[in-house]
């Protein structure tokens, strides 16, 4: 009992706490965990070298550590604060081959980009002729409707020329009946009274004979 004490007074003033950092198993190795820290405790397990650990206290020769909820005791010697060389390659190789998937995937989005960018370049070009067209027809139909405008007053002009001519063929058709009725009442009238004068001449022109005669035997 009292070795073990000298021997912890010895030891806990070079334990240096170092509770929640990570630190690594080195290259190469294959190291023991054990219940404490000489060679005679149990082995827990055997850690690969790479594998990562959670520090819970250290000093310069060994370190408590617990590894996937198993807690024990390394050397420290075979600890580092970094991965080690082939974890550390491993993770690169991991990383250039994501970043060359994510390069990939950029690539493509960029691809899908452009041709997007060129079908709405496309569009957009076909919109403006489609524009272009639209207001090529509206001037036309701006100007066919300024024609029909004009066509159609015109057409109320001659409506109103027609409605006139009409209105001035009736007049017309009006006095053709009324001059007819007076040329006949004058030809009746002229006619009548040529009868009379023919009625007339043919009553006196005997008694004129009679009388002129008569005038002539007196005379003798």
């Amino acid at each position: 009992m009292r070795r073990l004490l000298s021997y912890l007074l010895v030891v806990l003033p070079l334990i240096v706490n170092a509770a929640g950092s990570v630190r690594y198993v080195t290259d190469n190795l294959t190291i023991p965990l054990r219940t404490g820290i000489t060679i005679q405790h149990k082995i827990l397990k055997m850690l690969p070298s790479g594998m990562a650990v959670e520090v819970l206290e250290s000093n310069s020769d060994n370190t408590r550590v617990r590894v996937q909820g198993v807690e024990g005791w390394v050397l420290t010697r075979f600890l580092e604060n970094i991965p080690p060389a082939h974890t550390r390659l491993d993770q690169a190789e991991q990383k250039v081959a994501m970043l060359e998937l994510e390069n990939t995937r950029l690539k493509t989005e960029i691809k899908g980009i452009i041709d997007q960018r060129s079908q709405n370049e496309g569009a957009c070009q076909k919109m403006r002729d489609d524009n272009q067209r639209l207001r090529a027809d509206l001037d036309t139909l701006r100007q066919t409707a300024a024609s029909a405008i004009d066509i159609a007053g015109q057409n109320d002009q001659l409506r109103r020329h027609l409605l006139e001519l009409e209105r001035n063929l009736q007049e017309l058709q009006q006095r053709n009946v009324v001059l007819r009725d007076r040329t006949a009442r004058d030809w009746f009238m002229t006619g009548a009274t040529v009868a009379l004068a023919a009625l007339i001449i043919s009553l006196l022109v005997p008694r004129m004979v009679r009388w002129r005669r008569r005038t002539n035997w007196d005379t003798l």
